[in-house]
């Protein structure tokens, strides 16, 4: 499911005119004359970026949250940025978030992501806790003319530890993934959503606590410039995964994941963007909707169009307006289908919108800016941190 928590802001503010003033030389940018920050985590305490953050996910409504973004570099590392020497990315960035939205969802996190050994070994890992009220518009395999609103509460584990084969782009791993969930029916007996005469049999139906639990592979080819906000190269990524009994999962299925990202640099002021997505699960019957992949595309709820089958598609042009500002067109489309040989004869699902996007951290390459998007039924606004893939 698409995140749910994406960063709008980075909290800056100097405590006073004076140290205003002692900070012109790093605050603003000489290529347009406006705010940067370049040097910033330089001059902050352990590098930490308090974050506030708007969510505005369609599949959860509109919200606020918190987010800290924590760089760690060790002295040699600091030492080697101030001589433009340093990598792009420090060895580590932990982060820590809370967030709420208007129609009840809650929840918080913490995750880390680490570059070791000189960018060698790989680690991502994310420890979440939340309480979801989604509509899901599909039971298993039963598409349903109106949704069904469900509340999920329970606690979400992932790990990622992958390994650079030599001096190449091939990276090899594995992962884990486990999850506690609670779900409910929440909708109302009133809404005629479900003939009243359903209605129990649908709350029996969804209030369950299941248990999955995960271990896969991974295989990666990342040759990107910058994976905070790459404007060339290819990430390629295939991982599998069995959730199984035998570790401590409920249900029994197999969950392949394929995506290929590309970036090429046409222009020194136009970039081109592709990426092309599979997602399936196989295994149990009426597996849980939140199990079941869905059409990740911008301007599209995460929980709209869902199958055991889905293909993605999405491209973006880029025009680089000033060294620190550039604008994005994008469109795409998704295919959902009980299996692959079904995406063929399967209605499309398509998006468009525009955005753009400021450079806040040049030194890690780190943009930010908002995409406005509108998809079959309904139009939304996402404010982006780094790629929005």
């Amino acid at each position: 499911m698409r995140k749910l928590v994406q960063l709008l802001v980075i909290g800056l503010a100097a405590p006073g005119a004076a140290q205003a003033a002692s900070q012109t030389d790093y605050i603003i940018d000489p290529d347009d004359g406006v705010y940067e920050s370049k040097g910033l985590l330089s001059k902050m305490p352990g590098g930490f970026v308090p974050v506030p953050t708007i969510i505005t996910e369609p599949a959860v409504g509109n919200g606020l949250a918190v987010t800290g973004l924590l760089f760690h570099e060790s002295d040699e590392e600091a030492a080697a940025r101030e001589r433009g020497e340093g990598s792009v990315l420090p060895s580590n960035i932990s982060l820590i978030g809370l967030g709420a939205t208007d129609n009840g969802t809650k929840g918080g996190g913490i995750g880390h992501l680490g570059f070791w050994m000189d960018d060698r070994l790989r680690y991502k890992g994310f420890l979440l806790y939340g309480d979801l009220n989604l509509d899901f518009y599909s039971l298993g395999s039963i598409k349903l003319k109106h949704p069904v609103e469900m509340n999920l509460v329970g606690p979400f584990v992932f790990q990622q530890l992958t390994m650079r084969y030599r001096d190449s782009n091939w990276f090899a791993g594995v992962r884990q993934l486990y999850r506690e969930v609670h779900t409910s029916y929440t909708g109302s007996r009133e809404s005629n959503k479900v003939p009243p005469a359903a209605v129990d049999l649908v709350a029996r139906y969804l209030e369950r606590d299941i248990t999955t639990s995960g271990l896969g592979l991974v295989a990666e080819y990342d040759s990107r410039n910058n994976p905070l906000g790459p404007t060339a190269g290819f990430n390629y990524v295939a991982h599998l995964s069995r959730y199984d009994k035998a570790i401590g999962s409920d249900l029994e299925y197999d969950a392949l994941h394929l995506h290929g990202l590309n970036y090429w640099e046409l222009s020194p002021r136009w970039d081109f963007a592709f990426r092309v997505q599979y997602d399936s699960v196989s295994g149990d019957s009426n597996l849980p909707p939140y199990v079941l992949p869905s059409v990740d595309l911008r301007g599209i709820s995460s929980t709209r169009y869902q199958g055991e089958a889905v293909l993605v598609s999405e491209a973006e042009l880029i025009w680089k307006w000033r060294p620190n500002w550039k604008f994005n067109l994008f469109t795409g489309l998704g295919r959902t289908g009980d299996t692959f040989g079904d995406l063929g004869a399967a209605s499309s699902s398509v998006n468009r919108g525009v955005g753009f996007r400021y450079q806040v951290l040049q030194q890690y390459g780190f943009w930010m800016g908002v995409d406005v998007a509108e998809g079959p039924e309904e139009s939304a606004f996402y404010i982006q941190a780094g790629s929005a893939w």
